[in-house]
C-alpha cells in the first residue's frame, strides 16, 4: 500500500527545494541559518553533533 502522505523529513527536504527554486545545489549552500528547517534541509536528521556546532555558531553572533 503506498504511503498517502510524505514523513516529516522528505517534506522539510521537499520545501528547501521549494524555497531555492528547485536547485540542488542552491539547498546545499542556503544562507538563511536562521530558518527552523536549515539544519535538516539536506533530507535527514541532523547528527547532535551538527546540531551542536549550529548552536554555538548561532550564539556567536
Amino acid at each position: 500500500m503506498a504511503k498517502k502522505f510524505k514523513t516529516p523529513i522528505p517534506s522539510i527536504r521537499n520545501k528547501c527545494l521549494d524555497c531555492s527554486g528547485g536547485s540542488y545545489k542552491e539547498v546545499r549552500l542556503c544562507p538563511i541559518q536562521n530558518c527552523d528547517l536549515w539544519p535538516y534541509r539536506f533530507g535527514k536528521r541532523p547528527t547532535q553533533a551538527d546540531i551542536d556546532t549550529f548552536e554555538k555558531s548561532c550564539n556567536e553572533k
